[in-house]
């Protein structure tokens, strides 16, 4: 984010001001930015076809992360919103959301999604084509459907359904995360209308989020790390305990993990009970809540947030 390639040295400046800004939370100042600089690309010549998506792009998101979701019952509460993805990992859009203290018409709200969607989607427009940029496709599909979302359309799950295919190309840890939220978010865009598939996607995410929990559970109990300290008065050595910042930050994300666990698997028990006494086009049968494997499922999840505590000593 910090650069962009082909970028002049005036748009450099203006584009790493509206980065920061975009990481520190302060939307309204990176969305002036990026206007800025998307303003001053279009009096350019030359500029590449992921220069000028990337600009439209982090225009869009700094528009959708300003206003935080406006009603009762954020659909995406619990799991990572876009604006996640670009912060500083010391703080979640949740902390930052809390504190916007503007008031905002439903007509201003509405207004202010439908510039984000357009600046998005002419970020997909100059990207759809490519052959590569498979990152960034993901990131302005995934964005897309927040917006959806956020808007109330119809089947808002198609941008994160293609979303999610292009970073099934990419390796490494962090994709399989960004993978596993949209299979949440996915799930959350089904449930009022096809159960049977929500169900799918929010299992699909169960199983990479205990899978990236286990993983951090066994990193997260190694020894502290320690230092030795020479005592100036007998030097006699003492032995100080220091907190490895690695350790300390996945204890952070192992936190937080636990937290999204617990609310997915209510979100599928609840949808598994309903499920249960509809008919099924599929011709699968869903457990209701509390049976077979979903019985197993939580009990286990409910000794790893009642042991939470020990991972600690």
């Amino acid at each position: 984010m910090d650069g962009i390639p082909g970028a002049t040295p005036r748009l450099t400046i203006i584009i790493s001001r509206g980065s920061t800004a975009l990481k520190n939370g302060h939307f309204r100042e990176a969305a002036r930015c990026f206007k800025k600089a998307r303003h001053a690309s279009n009096q350019l010549q030359g500029e590449s076809t992921l220069e000028r998506s990337l600009l439209h792009h982090f225009y869009g998101i700094s528009l959708l992360c300003e206003i935080p979701f406006q009603g009762d019952g954020d659909p995406l509460e619990f799991v990572p919103k876009e604006a996640d993805y670009y912060l500083f990992k010391d703080r979640s859009y949740s902390s930052y959301s809390k504190l916007y203290s503007g008031t905002v018409s439903p007509e201003d709200y509405a207004n202010q999604m439908e510039a984000a969607q357009k600046e998005l989607k002419i970020a997909w427009s100059l990207l759809e084509n490519e052959s590569n940029f498979l990152k960034e496709k993901a990131n302005t599909l995934s964005a897309l459907g927040e917006v959806a979302l956020r808007r109330g359309e119809a089947n808002p799950e198609r941008y994160y359904i293609q979303a999610s295919s292009f970073l099934e190309g990419l390796q490494g840890e962090i994709h399989k995360q960004r993978i596993a939220d949209i299979n949440v978010k996915i799930c959350i865009c089904l449930e009022g209308s096809d159960k049977i598939k929500a169900i799918e996607y929010g299992e699909k995410a169960l199983s990479s989020y205990q899978t990236q929990l286990k993983k951090l559970i066994s990193e997260t109990q190694s020894p502290s790390k320690s230092v030795e300290t020479q005592t100036s008065s007998d030097s006699e050595s003492s032995s100080a305990t220091q907190i490895d910042p690695s350790i300390q930050r996945k204890k952070s994300e192992r936190s937080m993990l636990i937290k999204i666990l617990s609310k997915l698997q209510f979100k599928l028990d609840d949808l598994k009970a309903g499920s249960s006494t509809s008919p099924n086009l599929e011709g699968t049968s869903v457990a209701p809540a509390g049976h077979r494997d979903g019985k197993g499922k939580m009990s286990r999840l409910i000794q790893v947030l009642k042991s939470e505590k020990q991972f600690d000593n």
